[in-house]
């Protein structure tokens, strides 16, 4: 059966008496539905080879563009932090009628996750994939490059060099993620979203949370960042985690075949 080619659609939340216009792709399936909520600087566009991918070809596919990246609405003179993007993300699933799905987050994306599973949303998912999100201070590698400094200065000189940096990465995933930050990210979101993402990153109550859930996981991470500090304490609380080879932080860019195999394969074992 051919993969169905994925639609881009948008639609129109209400949230703190204003109104986003969220977009974001759907690709129907007959299997399970995933869920995938994107990072600090992404976009739908993240998980745009997951529609391509054979693993995946027979589910549902969804994912958004958090307020402030990619087509998705932004108000400069009301900043929104994660806790709005969790209760935006709960919005966005009620809206879209979306139950008994696998919930996927990567870097901040695993903060908003976990924050829209904390408050409620346990009871909605089969199963949780989180690819290198946010559970302790280590995993800040971006916004703690924003939170010690004003706003003019950052946009000024730091994302740009930011920007600069990432292209010197020998990493597909850091040169695409460098061009989101050029042509589909809000600096003031960027800016706003990266001071809860530290703070919440900073009690090591992310990490405890991921531990004791009541729910299927897997902790996917590229091969680069092997030497994470808490990998040795998933191991040791039984946790299932895998290894993407060849890859950095941005696993979905630098080996999608490998990563959406392993997602499949975790997938398989809910059904």
């Amino acid at each position: 059966m051919p993969k169905q080619t994925p639609q881009i659609d948008s639609i129109q939340l209400f949230y703190d008496n204003r109104k986003f216009d969220i977009e974001y792709f759907y690709r129907q399936g007959r299997k399970e539905t995933l869920l995938f909520v994107h990072g600090l600087g992404g976009s739908k566009e993240n998980y745009w080879e997951a529609c391509k991918a054979d693993a995946l070809a027979d589910h549902t596919l969804i994912c958004f563009d958090n307020p402030g990246t990619g087509n998705s609405s932004y108000y400069e003179e009301d900043p929104l932090n994660i806790d709005d993007l969790a209760a935006i993300t709960s919005l966005f699933i009620d809206k879209l009628a979306i139950k008994d799905f696998i919930l996927t987050g990567t870097s901040m994306g695993g903060l908003t996750t976990l924050l829209y599973l904390q408050r409620g949303g346990l009871d909605k998912i089969k199963g949780y994939i989180n690819i290198e999100g946010n559970l302790m201070p280590e995993d800040c590698m971006f916004s703690n490059m924003v939170v010690n400094h004003e706003y003019d200065r950052f946009s000024k000189e730091i994302f740009p060099k930011v920007i600069t940096d990432m292209k010197k990465k020998g990493n597909a995933g850091y040169h695409i993620i460098a061009n989101n930050l050029q042509l589909n990210t809000n600096i003031k979101s960027y800016y706003h979203y990266s001071f809860q993402t530290v703070a919440y990153s900073a009690t090591g109550e992310l990490l405890e949370q991921y531990l004791t859930m009541e729910i299927p996981r897997i902790f996917i991470y590229g091969e680069e960042n092997k030497n994470l500090s808490y990998i040795p304490r998933l191991v040791n609380n039984g946790m299932n985690i895998k290894c993407i080879p060849g890859s950095n932080h941005f696993v979905f860019y630098d080996n999608p075949k490998e990563m959406y195999e392993v997602i499949a394969g975790f997938v398989n074992t809910l059904t």
